[in-house]
């Protein structure tokens, strides 16, 4: 598993990927905002896992998760987390960039001590997560928005557009906790396929393959029955985390998921 420290970035809106806009969007579960809001409109949200910790992640301007916490004793943990985004998220210094066992490539946010403060979504590719960093410099300099996220009363299904032209989704709990993260689809029908085979598979435990990624952390994947990856969640930071996760997705999509 590599680690590579990154040269320096340009940060351009015409570098990001994976995060943007669907100027088209007119159904409850698309999120959809102008390009110029992108990074404006980014948000702190912290969430009270089943684990009794709290986490917080970063929500870009069209509500994807671009960064994700550990967990914390306590909301003003997560807090002091945020708090260490803020400080540090802005240098592209504080970034490294990470490769799975499997070949998936991500990045980490460091503070000044080292110590992991952020986990970004997994990437098919070491240069698509380099423009990933390119979004989160963007979207932690604008944020100022921190608060808890909004409970549901379902989980649901949320499609968005990315500034690549292409088609996302992701599965977010009751809690407000991003659980799942879908490929890159070039259509909307697409993705919208992409949701129905996470409804068909991800209900079957052994479609889920957990993967070691680097720094002793683990992840998982969403397989459909041809073994194409469909959907993944994010890092943990020991096998037996993200075994409990894939339980928790388990349940959750074998219960109500609105779409």
């Amino acid at each position: 598993m590599k680690t590579l420290r990154l040269l320096p970035l340009i940060v351009s809106v015409s570098l990001l990927t994976a995060c943007g806009v669907d100027q088209n969007a007119t159904t409850p579960d698309e999120l959809s905002t102008g390009a110029a809001e992108l990074a404006t409109k980014g948000k702190f949200e912290t969430f009270v896992g089943k684990d009794g910790q709290t986490y917080f992640h970063l929500l870009a301007g069209n509500g994807e998760k671009v960064l994700a916490s550990q967990g914390y004793a306590s909301t003003s943990g997560a807090l002091d987390g945020v708090a260490s985004v803020k400080a540090n998220g802005a240098s592209e210094l504080r970034y490294l960039l990470r490769e799975s066992s499997n070949g998936a490539s991500y990045f980490v946010l460091t503070a000044a001590n080292g110590a992991i403060i952020g986990t970004s979504e997994m990437y098919a590719s070491a240069s698509n997560a380099t423009r990933g960093i390119a979004t989160v410099m963007k979207v932690v300099k604008a944020t100022v928005e921190t608060g808890a996220a909004q409970v549901q009363s379902d989980a649901r299904f949320e499609i968005f557009k990315g500034l690549d032209g292409k088609y996302y989704f992701h599965v977010k709990a009751k809690n407000g906790e991003i659980v799942l993260q879908s490929q890159a689809y070039t259509t909307k029908a697409s993705a919208n396929a992409g949701v129905s085979s996470v409804q068909t598979n991800g209900g079957v435990a052994s479609r889920y393959a957990v993967t070691p990624a680097a720094d002793g952390s683990f992840y998982f994947v969403l397989k459909a029955a041809n073994g194409q990856v469909i959907a993944n969640g994010e890092t943990y930071a020991s096998k037996s985390n993200a075994e409990r996760a894939v339980g928790s997705c388990v349940t959750l999509l074998t219960g109500t998921v609105l779409r």
